[in-house]
């Protein structure tokens, strides 16, 4: 079961309440995919825009509805979701119980622990020349 603690489940909620009122359709969920490669394995993707073009399960979080490609489910199994403001600008957080490593920039993990991952996540997401 993914949990999402009270300070991220009102920053989605703003998100949601903000694309909703920007003539976007409304969006009943919130999204969670993964995406190989990133930092590590996998990167997080928390969207409200598109649905992936995939099998979901929807689970409910509270009062907040998270839907996860199918396939995918047992890589959030008992994920934390969280979100915290700092001198950078705010972020989520994700914890993730499943993850043998993580990068510093907290989106991105791997499952074994012999994976290598980004420690200078700026070099990940630099853009190619």
């Amino acid at each position: 079961m993914v949990q999402i603690r009270p300070a991220a489940a009102q920053e989605l909620k703003r998100l949601l309440h903000r694309h909703t009122t920007q003539g976007s359709r409304p969006s009943p969920q919130i999204y969670l995919t993964l995406e190989p490669g990133g930092c590590a394995d996998w990167t997080y993707r928390l969207t409200a825009d598109i649905a992936p073009q995939r099998s979901l399960t929807t689970l409910p979080c509270g009062d907040i509805s998270l839907a996860v490609p199918s396939d995918q489910v047992d890589l959030v199994q008992d994920l934390t979701i969280d979100y915290a403001e700092d001198l950078m600008g705010g972020g989520f957080r994700f914890i993730n119980p499943l993850a043998q490593r993580t990068c510093g920039c907290g989106n991105a993990f791997a499952l074994s622990a012999d994976t290598p991952v980004t420690q200078d996540c700026t070099a990940a997401h630099l853009p190619t020349p």
